[in-house]
């Protein structure tokens, strides 16, 4: 392999930085439209183009449009995407108000720190564990050089996920507490009980790949969990991602465990007092984490760029075309599904009582991760 030199390795990290802020910066916006869609689906919702498409001026004019683009089998699919492109410009034009009471500089970090901490986990996420391709010769600089599908190959990978993400919170806690309203602060504080509730089982359920692959390397744990599994270690991987999966629901603040935003209760909760593109970074933030919090249930259960979850990739010979390698389309695949898994359950659960979330937690999850981890280690054991 070509050693980098210096130039070309922080050319080489500026890019593959821009190529996940790009993903970022798509996927967040058509995960906001599916959600949309979706649950319009699911819930026989009226849409703008039924409701409002009497309206003159340029609403009607794009209701009009809208409820025309039905008509078309293939825009149907796309249809209320204008109210959508609408939404995204009145958040970065609406005024930018800030309370007279308020903390005006921690009011104005609070949001700006959720936002860079869901962002940054990205430095360690592995999406493909080799190169998807090489620059030619002639380009300059980076001419010969692979393009690889991570950032980062870090060997405590997984420990920078968890010690970035768990800063999020503090850009909750900030921005209600910055708000001098007892809306937000409640919303805050229960934001502040339920992820430092949830942080304990959802890491103990990270442990258990982390114990049968006996490595905190991203790219190393991947591989070991998909490929190099026992039988008996199946089922210990299909509980531990119930139990992440689920966390992940409470980490994100997504419904049932949305208690944070509650609206019948706090208004919006901790960002009640928040307006335009201070808001639109909380908006973006909760959707960057359900991408990581999914990210991260694709590659270490269900098997990332390799197609068979649960380590059951290991009874598939490497040697079978598409199915037997990794493929970053897989990967990709299994984000959005989980993505979708998000929007369907928040269209179909209803929110829990706060007492019924904190209980889940520690009467629950705690002890079955915990007996779930010691039945990894035992595996472990026996694979040594």
């Amino acid at each position: 392999m070509q050693t980098m030199t210096l130039l070309q390795t922080c050319v080489m990290a500026i890019l593959q930085a821009v190529a996940v802020v790009i993903f970022i910066f798509i996927v967040v916006p058509l995960t906001t439209f599916a959600e949309r869609k979706v649950l319009g689906y699911l819930q026989d919702r009226l849409g703008a183009t039924r409701i409002a498409g009497s309206r003159n001026g340029l609403t009607g004019w794009l209701n009009r449009g809208m409820w025309r683009m039905g008509k078309v089998p293939m825009l149907s699919i796309v249809r209320g995407l204008p109210m959508f492109i609408g939404d995204i410009i009145k958040l970065l034009v609406k005024e930018d108000i800030i309370p007279d009471k308020a903390d005006r500089a921690i009011f104005i970090i609070a949001p700006a720190l959720s936002m860079i901490a869901s962002v940054v986990v990205f430095a360690a996420i592995s999406f493909y564990p080799g190169a998807l391709f090489t620059f030619p010769a002639c380009v300059p600089i980076l001419g010969g050089l692979p393009f690889t599908g991570f950032i980062t190959n870090m060997n405590v990978g997984l420990l920078f996920i968890l010690g970035i993400a768990s800063v999020g919170v503090y850009g909750i806690v900030l921005g209600a507490w910055s708000s001098n309203s007892k809306y937000p602060l409640l919303g805050g504080l229960r934001s502040a009980a339920q992820i430092v509730s949830y942080e304990v089982p959802l890491t103990l359920s990270l442990l258990v790949p982390v114990v049968l692959a006996g490595t905190l390397n991203f790219n190393k744990m991947t591989r070991m969990v998909a490929t190099g599994m026992p039988i008996w270690a199946v089922p210990l991987l299909f509980v531990g991602f119930f139990v992440y999966f689920t966390c992940g629901f409470a980490e994100t603040n997504r419904m049932p465990f949305d208690m944070p935003e509650a609206e019948n209760e706090l208004v919006a909760g901790f960002h009640t007092e928040y307006s335009g593109m201070k808001f639109g970074f909380f908006y973006l933030a909760e959707y960057i984490n359900m991408i990581v919090v999914s990210a991260l249930a694709s590659a270490f259960f269900l098997g990332g760029p390799w197609l068979f979850p649960f380590g059951l990739q290991s009874f598939i010979p490497a040697t079978w075309p598409l199915i037997g390698g990794p493929n970053v389309i897989f990967y990709l695949l299994k984000i959005f599904f989980l993505l979708f898994t998000f929007i369907w359950v928040r269209g179909t659960i209803p929110r829990y009582r706060y007492d019924q979330i904190m209980a889940i937690a520690w009467k629950y999850l705690i002890p079955f991760t915990l007996v779930d981890v010691a039945l990894a280690a035992v595996v472990r054991f026996c694979m040594a």
